[in-house]
Order: C-alpha cells, then structure tokens, then sequence
C-alpha cells in the first residue's frame, strides 16, 4: 500500500484524486488542508485511510514540522502531489506587489514546501514519484490571469528541474496541465483585484475566456493515473485535446520566431 502527501486535498483535483486514491487504490493519503473542518469530515469518510495535515502550505516552518512527525507516525510516502493553489484575477498594472507576493507563496512556495521536507526520506525508498500541478496557464497565457499565469510557469519550471536534479535518485517526477474542470477554481477560491478603469474590462474578460469545454474532476483521473501507472513517468501531461491543439500552434509559432533571426 501506497502511502501518499497530498495538497489542496480538500477541493477541486485534490478531493478528487485523494478520493479516488482511497477508494479506488486503497491507499492511504497524508492530506494537507487548512481548513479543520474539512479535515473533520474527511476523516469520517475515510477514516484511517485519511491523515490530516491542517497547515497553510506558505507557512514554510509549520509544514515541515507536521510533515516531519506524521512520516515518522504513518511511514514514508512513496507519492506527492501538490494540488495546492488559487488563482488571483486582476490586471498586472492594478495589481499590487503583495498580491503577487502572496500568489507565489502559495502557489510556488507552497509547492516546494511540501516537497522538500520529504525528499530525505523518500530517497531511502526503492522508487517514490512527485507529481506538480501545472494548468493550461503554465503553457499559454490570457489577460487578467498573469499572477496565476507567472505562478504556474515557475511551477513547469520547477517541476523540470527537480527531474533533472533527481534524476540520478529512485525519485520519478512529472507535471500534470489541467484543463478546465467544475471546482469552483474561477469562482468559489479565486480572488479579484477591480480592473482599472484605464482597460475596457468586457473586452479584456472575453479576450479570458478560453472557449475550452468545462468538465466534471472525474475527467481528469485518466491523465492522473497514466502519471502513476507508467513504468516512466511522463514529463507532463494535459487533460485538455482543445488546449493541446492550441499548444502545439503556439510552440510551432515560437519555433519560426526563434530561426528567423538565423534565418
């Protein structure tokens, strides 16, 4: 039995994927929350296939902590995935520093701080797998998403390095790139600076609006497995065809600007 760390593990992808973990894998998952009562409600359904970490994952010292004693109380996870995250909306120019601030340390900060106090451990195991959670915004980008937008290109940015870093280790990592779901991402967890009146704020919100169909988190699961059950984990992975199609005309379009100048 696996054991797993799993972030944002009380919304969105994370319940998800913690839920199928569980009920699906019987596995046993290490959730990492900030809210009590979620974590109450989780452990009822799940019992003990469901180990709370109530922790904001900013608080860089206070994760460590609770990481650190839970490995020493439940086992070594041999499985991380950091699903952790909320999208800040706002021009850049309106939005101020701290936003930003505030942004990344949830987002990226965040991100390494569930995976770094693990790594010690996890290198004793015979093979162990990190899996970050990108989005279709750590590839291409939209007005009023450029906090997310940033945040998410340093988490593809992470998640490279740490396969190279480790890549002579038992530790296998990947980046899953999530296309749009129902998780309440753009609504119930988002937050919202006021658009300038500089910008015309109707013209910059259908410029956002991808156009991509919007799907139930079980759609995702597939792509998550396929993370996980691949004898090598993937690099990355989209859960979007709409979203690749696009992709592959942006890189090709990046390709012919790149040789121009040799050209």
């Amino acid at each position: 039995m696996n054991i797993w760390v799993v972030s944002g593990c009380s919304s969105g992808l994370g319940y998800c994927w913690t839920d199928s973990i569980i009920r699906e894998r019987k596995g046993k998952v290490i959730g990492i929350t900030r809210s009590e009562e979620a974590a109450r409600e989780m452990s009822e359904i799940y019992q003990d296939k469901f180990i709370p970490c109530i922790s904001d994952v900013g608080d860089e010292k206070q994760l460590a902590e609770k990481l650190t004693a839970l490995v020493k109380e439940v086992g070594t996870p041999s499985r991380i995935v950091t699903s952790a995250g909320y999208a800040q909306f706002g021009t850049l120019e309106d939005l101020s520093n701290e936003q930003l601030r505030d942004q990344f340390k949830t987002n990226v900060e965040g991100t390494l701080n569930v995976i770094k106090p693990l790594l010690p451990a996890m290198r004793q195991l015979e093979e162990a797998r990190i899996l970050l959670v990108s989005s279709m915004s750590g590839v291409s980008c939209w007005p009023l998403l450029g906090a997310y937008q940033m945040s998410k290109h340093a988490i593809e940015a992470i998640g490279e390095t740490l396969r190279l870093e480790l890549g002579n280790t038992n530790i296998q990592v990947g980046i899953i790139q999530p296309g749009p779901y129902k998780t309440g991402w753009a609504t119930l967890s988002a937050r919202r600076e006021k658009i300038g009146e500089a910008y015309d704020e109707e013209a910059l919100k259908q410029q956002a609006t991808c156009g991509f169909t919007v799907e139930e988190p079980s759609e995702s699961l597939p792509f998550f497995w396929k993370m996980f059950d691949s004898a090598e984990m993937p690099l990355r992975i989209a859960t979007s065809e709409s979203f690749v199609k696009r992709a592959c005309v942006q890189a090709e379009e990046n390709m012919r600007a790149w040789r121009a100048p040799f050209e």
